[in-house]
Formats: structure tokens, sequence, C-alpha cells
């Protein structure tokens, strides 16, 4: 997987007019996501209202705005299912691969020949600064209450333990702990 840097030189590689219709696309687990230009174009030009008119299931995309905290450098990005490429990029369209995590995708701008490359790169600063930036969810900090150890007296105490907590609210990484404390407590019953 590409760093968000090097992701983010891709795409400021725009400046030749064969470049502007390019969407680079990058597999991130189980999606494709694109940043800053090829997210432009994803939801300007290829999943807009008009490619959408014809299905009902389809919902907009989610566009995110985050800033990188080492170089304050802000982007945008949207993500999609890696099964459903079809859905966000026309059908017509073929794709290019690039590495084992990178695909191009040509669309067609239909622009005339007098547009700049300025004019594009107005339009897409004016989108990107209409995207709100994302907020930054609070680091998770142990409290006392975390740190504490309960000794069980039964299996209906860790059930309980189980039952009570908000796994949906919680990091996956709050979740392993909680398993890891969870599998202590049951070994001490035993």
């Amino acid at each position: 997987m590409a760093k968000i840097t090097e992701i983010l030189d891709i795409e400021k590689d725009r400046n030749e007019k064969e470049k502007w219709n390019i969407i680079h696309l990058f597999k991130e687990g189980g999606f494709y996501r694109a940043y800053n230009w090829s997210a432009w174009l994803i939801v300007t030009f290829s999943y807009n209202d008009e490619a959408r008119k014809e299905t009902k299931d389809r919902k907009p995309l989610a566009v995110s705005r985050k800033k990188m905290k080492s170089t304050e450098t802000d982007f945008v990005f949207v993500g999609f299912p890696l099964k459903s490429l079809d859905k966000f990029v026309p059908s017509n369209i073929g794709f290019t691969p690039i590495t084992d995590t990178q695909i191009d995708v040509t669309i067609d701008l239909s622009y005339n020949d007098d547009v700049t490359y300025e004019s594009l790169e107005e339009e897409y600063e004016t989108w990107k600064d209409s995207i709100k930036m994302s907020e930054e969810k609070p680091k998770y900090e142990k409290t006392v209450s975390d740190s504490v150890t309960i000794t069980p007296r039964s299996i209906s105490s860790v059930m309980a333990q189980v039952l009570s907590y908000p796994l949906e609210s919680k990091t996956p990484i709050e979740n392993m702990e909680f398993i890891s404390m969870l599998k202590s407590q049951l070994a001490s019953l035993f």
C-alpha cells in the first residue's frame, strides 16, 4: 500500500492535458480509495447525478477531508468496496493496472480545446474547499476504572461484562484490550 504522501504526489502531477482525466484508485484493505483530483473526477464526472439517474439504489459518495499531522497538508478522498467498482466508474471504461495496489481509469471529460488546466484546477479547488474537515476522534485514554482488574467470582459475572460492553462505540484496539482482559479473567476462574 502506498503512503499518503506518495499518493498525494501522484495526484499533484496533473499539468499535462493527458493527465487531467485519469482517476487513480488505490486498494486499501477491501476498498478502493481516490484522493484529491481523482476523488473530484469521480464525484463530479463519473458518479454524478446524471450518471446515477437510471438507478435508484445508488447513494451519493461520502467525501472526507482530513489533515496530515506531520505536514499539516489537507486532502480529500472517497472510498468504495472493491466489488463495487462498476457502480462508481462507467462500465465502458478500461482500467490500467499500475501496481498490485493501484489502477488507473481514464474517463471522458468532454471538454472543448479552450479549457485550461487553470480553469479545471479552479473548479477542483472550489469543490475541495466546500468539503468540511473531518473532526479528529479523541485518542483513547485509560481511566482508573480501565486499569483496575476485576476478579470475577463466576462465569456469569464475565458474561455480564460482555453484555454490558459497548463494542460498537469502541476502537479495534479497545476491543482487543477488552478481549485480553476477559481471557485473563476466565483463566483465573479455572
